[in-house]
């Protein structure tokens, strides 16, 4: 499906952003051209993101931005910060903002406190009038326009787009072909199965080393939690909302209602699952604490890990990420699938405009281009001739890209942006086109379809002010008795049936009921919106 405008949409958006800038008032400075020779000056934003510097370089030497300036006659005027998670609240209190925030993480609370504090401005009336790309993006996928939509009604931000589950916004389970091969297992469909050839890993020697060091599932410490368990809540029945709304312990039940997956029956048999497979050696002995990446990946080298769960094979390291097959859904014991796929709304803060902008309508026409079929590929790509070429139809990245010494994502970031670090302002490119840009073939799916997706899938839901601030203390103390839960029961510290009316009693007294008024209210309004 094409989720783009027609390429002369594109162009004309490029024409109303040079007439706009000749047409608005703003910040100008002098310029010189391919000769050194001064030009009619040229209009200048301000934008504050995320330092890359260590990795490529600087944004104002960076070949995209470079050329986009050309295209535009527009210069940003940037300022590169790095721990900006950290600095962005005191960049609130400068006596003068930039322009504009790019790529930086405000919360759905943020976005709406700083908004009615008149901090970063309303931007639905501007993006029907100087934004026909994200518009006509938007009134085609209701889902973006109300995942952007604050609790006061307004939109504060420009978003970063993902149309493709079939890419990084879907978490799945990666399982050891070798040794399935060896030990003439199939590719596990259901949970009974993955337990079965888990199970044998750990007992038949699959790697055929004669030692006893194969592990069944097995990741970085911390990881079971929001991976394993995440991705199986969909085979017991409580994955309907996805990834976000799993993050935030909630699903959408048959009856279109929010509820809690840390309450519900469902959980409580997926915990049961999970302690089965911890007690016969199937999940890793060491999944709460004691293992970081590079012990893993270093163990994986050796041919001992058996399965895992990520977007993509290559986390495990290049050495053996061919030895894995994907998996993303499990019928579990009631028969239920679900992926754990997230909203295409992967980041709803790409772009903020301040305050302190003169020219709003600029910035979003600069920004617009982006969320056409031809921006996309300029920001992943290039342009052809210079950092892609056409082969076979395909756009293929220069040799200079393609042998670069630490991989060819990190080849195409000493040219272009939108490669490395994601929440750019842009929708992605198909998983194809990307893939065709390396010289490979995206992985085909055949249990990723609309059967398999989940029925629902949330963004962050919008919240008031007093919902944020009620609910973040809940969910904090909520998070940490789950996550110290979640160790003892899957070790078998504590006895499931035993100790389930006790922790279900320990929730409700830590406001578990209240946080799920306060979802409840929240998913009405994202859907009357």
């Amino acid at each position: 499906m094409n989720h783009f405008r027609k390429r002369g949409l594109a162009l004309i958006s490029i024409l109303a952003l040079v007439l706009i800038v000749t047409a608005c008032g703003g910040k100008t400075e002098g310029s010189k051209n391919d000769n050194g020779q001064q030009t009619e000056n040229m209009k200048a934003i301000s934008m504050l993101r995320p330092s890359w510097n260590n990795l490529r370089p600087a944004s104002k030497d960076l070949w995209m931005w470079k050329e986009y300036e050309k295209m535009t006659g527009i210069k940003v005027e940037w300022e590169e910060l790095s721990d900006i998670g950290e600095k962005k609240n005191v960049i609130l209190t400068r006596s003068k903002l930039p322009d504009a925030f790019y790529q930086v993480d405000w919360s759905n609370g943020e976005l709406l406190k700083y908004g009615q504090q008149g901090l970063f401005i309303p931007l639905e009336d501007l993006i029907k009038e100087h934004a026909p790309n994200l518009q006509k993006y938007m009134d085609e996928h209701e889902d973006v326009r109300k995942g952007l939509t604050s609790a006061d009604g307004h939109i504060y931000a420009t978003p970063y787009l993902d149309p493709y589950p079939e890419g990084n916004r879907t978490i799945r389970l990666y399982i050891n072909k070798k040794w399935l091969d060896k030990l003439k297992l199939d590719v596990p469909k259901t949970t009974a199965e993955l337990e079965q050839a888990l199970n044998a890993f750990v007992t038949q020697d699959p790697n055929g080393n004669k030692v006893n060091d194969e592990q069944g599932w097995y990741m970085p410490s911390g990881s079971l939690g929001w991976t394993f368990e995440q991705m199986l809540m969909g085979s017991f029945g409580i994955g309907n909302g996805g990834r976000k709304a799993l993050g935030n312990f909630i699903y959408v039940d048959d009856s279109d209602e929010i509820q809690l997956t840390i309450m519900s029956d469902g959980y409580k048999e997926l915990l049961k699952y999970e302690n089965r497979l911890y007690k016969s050696g199937a999940i890793h002995k060491q999944s709460f604490s004691g293992i970081d990446y590079d012990k893993w990946t270093a163990d994986a080298a050796k041919d001992t890990v058996g399965a895992w769960n990520w977007a993509a094979p290559d986390y495990i390291g290049q050495q053996v990420k061919d030895d894995f097959v994907p998996i993303n859904v499990l019928a579990g014991p009631g028969g239920h699938t679900a992926s754990l796929t997230d909203s295409q709304v992967a980041g709803a803060s790409s772009l903020v405009i301040t305050k302190d902008a003169k020219n709003p309508a600029m910035i979003l026409k600069w920004v617009d281009y982006f969320y056409s079929e031809e921006g996309s590929v300029f920001g992943y790509l290039g342009k052809e001739g210079v950092t892609y070429n056409v082969e076979n139809g395909n756009k293929v990245y220069i040799d200079d890209i393609l042998n670069y010494k630490d991989g060819i994502g990190l080849g195409a970031f000493q040219y272009v942006d939108n490669v490395y670090g994601g929440y750019f302002p842009y929708i992605e490119l198909s998983p194809e086109i990307r893939a065709a840009a390396g010289r490979q073939k995206a992985p085909l799916y055949t249990d990723l379809n609309e059967n398999t997706l989940p029925r629902v899938m949330l963004p962050d839901l919008p919240a008031t002010i007093q919902e944020a601030n009620e609910s973040s203390s809940i969910i904090a103390d909520i998070g940490n008795y789950v996550g110290q839960m979640r160790v003892e029961f899957v070790t078998g510290t504590k006895d499931i049936d035993q100790e389930w009316d006790n922790y279900i009693a320990q929730l409700k007294k830590m406001g578990a009921e209240k946080y799920l008024e306060i979802k409840k209210t929240q998913y009405k309004r994202y859907k009357d919106s």
